[in-house]
Parts: C-alpha cells; structure tokens; sequence
C-alpha cells in the first residue's frame, strides 16, 4: 500500500494539487495514520541494532505526550530538544506535537550563547538534552527566566526530570488535543548565514505542503523505502528527508548514530541498513569519493537514489560519482524557511549543476525587486508564492525581518539569486549579499568556488569580496587542500590560472589563502560574512 490521495491528487489538466483539511497535527498525520491502516509491525526507525515499529513510535510519543502535558507543559508552549541523532530525538519531537506542543530542534554543536538565545527568543519552558550536553543548559538555566524542566535522556542529577521515567505513563490515557493546519507545529533557528538566528515558525500544514511533493516527485517515496544520511536530523534538510517524510510516505528511516562524519562509515551505513534514499552534502560526497575502489568494497545495490543539498553540487562531483557507482544524484535548492522547492526529480532528465525545476504545486521564478517576472537567462531573485503552504508562517517575535522578505505581487524573497534557463531549469547564482563588484563586473562567489573545485587539488574552497586600496573590491579566495598537495605559491598562481581557462578572467581571485578549515555554519554552509570580517579585522591592524 502507498499513501492514498486524501490530501493530494493530479488534476485532470496533469496539475498536482494539494487539499490540507483545517484541522490536522503533524505527529497523529505521520505516525497514528499509519498504525490505523494496518501498518502497525512496519520498522519506522533502524538505530544500531534497534528496530522500532510504527505501532511503538505511536506509543512511546503517546506516553511522552501524557507526561508533558502532566508537568504542565499545554498546547503553544515550546521546547528545546538538543540531543544527537537518535530514536528519543524523534519521540520528542512527536510526543509534544501530539499535545499541541511546539518542538524546537537545535543542533548540538551551538554554544551557551546561542542557546541561550533560542530559549528566550522562544521562551521555551523545557529543555530535553543527554548528560553529554546538559551542564551547557545547566549554566545558562539562571538567565532563561521561562526555562522550567530539564529532561535528560539518560543518569540524571538533582532536579533533572529522567526522559526514560517519563516514557513509564499509560498510553492509553492520552488526551487528544485538536490542533489545526496554520497552527505552530516546531521552529527552527536559522543557522545564521545573514546575522542572528531567527526564529522560523513552521505550521502543521508544513507536512503536507511540503512533504507531498518532495516525497514524491523529489524522493520517490513508497513502502520499502529506507531513507538515512550522516546530517544532524536538526537541520531542515535532515529533518524532512531522514524523518518527517519518510514517516510521512510509510517509509523508514536508519539513523546515523556517529556525531562527527566518516566517509568509509558512510558506506557501512549504506550497506547495513539497505539504504534506498541516501542524504548527503556536496561536501560529504567529495569526501566519500576519496575513498578507494569504494564501489566494490561495499555493497550499495540497494539505493535508488542519492539526494544533495546545503551548497551547489559541483558538476565533477556528479560526474565522477555517476560514473563509479552508476546511480544518480539529485540537487535541490531549499531553505529553513521552505525546505525544498526547487529540484532534479526523480523523473526529470538530469543538467549537470542545475538545481532543476519547480516542484510540482509550487511556483517558482526570478524576479526584479518590485516582484516582476525576469526572462530566461536574467539573474535575479528566487522567489516563492506566498501562498505555498510549505512556506514558514513568520519569524517569531520579529514581524519587521517577516516584512521585509516579502516583495509585490504576492512574492517570498529568499535572498538567493539565480536564473532560469531556457528549459526552465534553475541555476544559482549566490545569495544577494554576496556579490561582489571588481572594476565594475558583478561577480558571483558561487561561480569562483565552483570554477576551483573543479582542480584536482581543491577539496573546498570559499570566495568573498575584500577591501583593496586600488580596485575598492577584490576577489579573494579561502582553499582548504586535498590530503598530499601543499600550500605553495606556484599552486596559487596554478589556481588563478585555473580560474580564468574556466570561467570569465575578470573573475579570478587575485588573492589566495590556504586554510585548514573554513568558517560553516552548523548545517554546512560556508559563512562567507565570516571570512569578511575576519579579512576586514586583519587589515584594521595593519
């Protein structure tokens, strides 16, 4: 059995349509529907040697939704989780939507700071974490005046709330709670690319809106499926693809238990678990390519797909990945604030580099400022209807930043440029911020990062624009080497070289630094503002 078409269906002019129904809850959508039509002994979460049922998923977030409803927490309050990928991250964040509550997933590299500022900015009144990553909660608990429970899975310490004690409840006992479709369902925090983490409202209606056309026309989705990747299920990209969607098509999901990446335990991962939909970055995929004569060491007949996202797949990558292990892998561009829109489904031919087409149901296009379509071939806004109900509701507490991503015509700025081609195939170009201007060109850093990862050399590199007393602006460089080449003038002179046989001259970098690692955000984005600031703070001592 796949999923009905109650809440999606194809028109009779080939249009696929969405109905979402006023009242809905994420949780009960994902999880109950399945164990009410008779799949309650199917796997939903593969985790080391753990094999959870839908029938015991539906349980275990039961009892955790009776137990936090009985410490007071109701419908619209919010809460923090912050543990690693793992089978209690999931029943967290369904057993508080099951009560109306809104989850709020933060990944567990953010610091004291920066936790401390999603509990007020939320005003989250519990935490839920592991002894690894509590006492950080523990130290800011005097300054977050909302914060009320600390739930720890696993040995707690004084006034500590034990998540496994709270999974003791009888599920039966349940009270079911109405939740409806433009309702809070979790937040998300930005992770920070254009200045302080906001607060992205995401509404039971996300599950639908986006999870229906991702899951089938990005994803492929049906019973069998077993969807995982080495990403933190905090990031948005994780949480839909390796979670939420999977749950939302039937599918399963296989967690990767590591909290730091290993490319050859990548593949074990992929062969234990019979992996069909794997997630990954271009950056773990680079990594993954590294590893010798990886397609015969490791059994990877079981994917159908490999999916990318976080940062443009480079088109050597695709290639020489195509060519090893013969299967294809699928770009997309998405945001927190609207996961995936954009994509090279699974039926679409593949153009190397693109980020493909518009899902279908949701509309997509490059516009001028006042919200005015532009021609194939135009850099300009990538823009969303406002009205895609996968779309975020709102930055929470902030209805000026929520303003100011809106322009005419009913459209939501997502801050990128890009084009369209002529096939109507999407190309990025960077995010608006980032352009740079050198003797007078406008210059994209995609462009330039794309250009030198394509040497032999480059595992990563990032490009932004620097002050320079005689141009005003320069394009300047960060490389981080692959393993056996060293950091030497001739091979910077190699890379500008590179540069300018590859794309347009004007825009080589006329300075390059190599680095160990570059500044990322925590879903892997590189921070091009950091690299600025750290540029501009150099020059201001000379």
């Amino acid at each position: 059995m796949i999923l009905d078409d109650t809440y999606h269906r194809m028109d009779t002019q080939g249009f696929f349509k969405l109905h979402i129904p006023e009242k809905l809850n994420m949780a009960r959508l994902i999880v109950d529907y399945w164990v009410e039509h008779g799949r309650a002994q199917d796997v939903a979460i593969y985790y080391l040697d753990q094999k959870i049922t839908y029938g015991e998923l539906k349980d275990l977030s039961d009892r955790l939704g009776i137990a936090l409803h009985k410490m007071g927490i109701s419908k619209g309050d919010r809460y923090v989780i912050r543990t690693p990928n793992q089978p209690e991250y999931m029943i967290a964040f369904l057993g508080g939507q099951k009560i109306g509550a809104v989850p709020i997933p933060t990944n567990i590299m953010l610091r004291e700071g920066e936790m401390e500022h999603i509990i007020n900015n939320s005003e989250s009144v519990a935490v839920i974490t592991t002894p690894k990553y509590v006492q950080a909660v523990e130290n800011i608990r005097p300054r977050c005046k909302t914060l009320r429970h600390t739930i720890v899975v696993g040995e707690v310490k004084g006034d500590q709330v034990s998540f496994a004690d709270l999974l003791k409840e009888e599920a039966a006992s349940l009270s079911f709670i109405e939740t409806y479709r433009d309702e809070p369902a979790y937040f998300l925090y930005t992770s920070g690319t254009t200045g302080a983490p906001k607060g992205v409202v995401h509404c039971h209606r996300f599950i639908i809106g986006a999870g229906d056309p991702i899951g089938k026309f990005a994803m492929g989705l049906e019973r069998g499926d077993i969807c995982g990747g080495p990403t933190a299920l905090t990031w948005m990209y994780a949480l839909g693809h390796n979670f939420l969607f999977a749950f939302r098509w039937g599918a399963s999901t296989a967690i990767y238990a590591d909290e730091r990446f290993h490319a050859e335990r990548a593949y074990e991962f992929i062969q234990r678990y019979k992996i069909t939909i794997f997630a990954g970055t271009p950056t773990i995929y680079r990594m993954m390519l590294a590893v010798k004569d990886a397609e015969k060491r490791f059994d990877l007949s079981s994917l159908k797909y490999y999916l990318s996202s976080g940062e443009p797949l480079l088109a050597e990558t695709c290639r020489e990945w195509m060519r090893r292990f013969q299967v294809k892998i699928l770009d997309s561009m998405g945001q927190t604030e609207a996961h995936e829109f954009c994509t090279t489904q699974t039926d679409l031919k593949v153009k190397i580099g693109s980020m493909g087409k518009p899902l279908p149901g949701i509309e997509v296009a490059i516009v001028n400022e006042k919200g005015e379509r532009l021609s194939p071939g135009e850099l300009g806004h990538l823009a969303l209807r406002r009205d895609h109900p996968g779309l975020f509701k709102e930055y929470f507490k902030d209805p000026q930043r929520t303003k100011e991503v809106y322009f005419p015509n009913n459209w939501y700025d997502t801050k990128d440029l890009a084009y369209m081609d002529e096939d109507g195939y999407f190309w990025y170009g960077s995010r608006s911020d980032d352009i740079m201007t050198c003797h007078g060109y406008r210059i994209s850093p995609a462009d330039v990062e794309t250009a030198l990862q394509e040497h032999k050399a480059v595992l990563e590199s990032g490009v932004a624009g620097v002050f320079d007393p005689e141009m005003g602006e320069k394009v300047k460089a960060w490389v981080v080497l692959h393993e056996g080449y060293e950091p030497t003038p001739q091979l910077a002179k190699e890379l500008q070289d590179h540069v300018k046989a590859t794309i347009a001259p004007y825009k080589y970098p006329r300075e390059i630094e190599f680095v160990n690692e570059l500044p990322k955000t925590s879903s892997g984005k590189i921070l091009r503002r950091e690299l600025r600031r750290v540029e501009k703070e150099k020059l201001a001592k000379k």
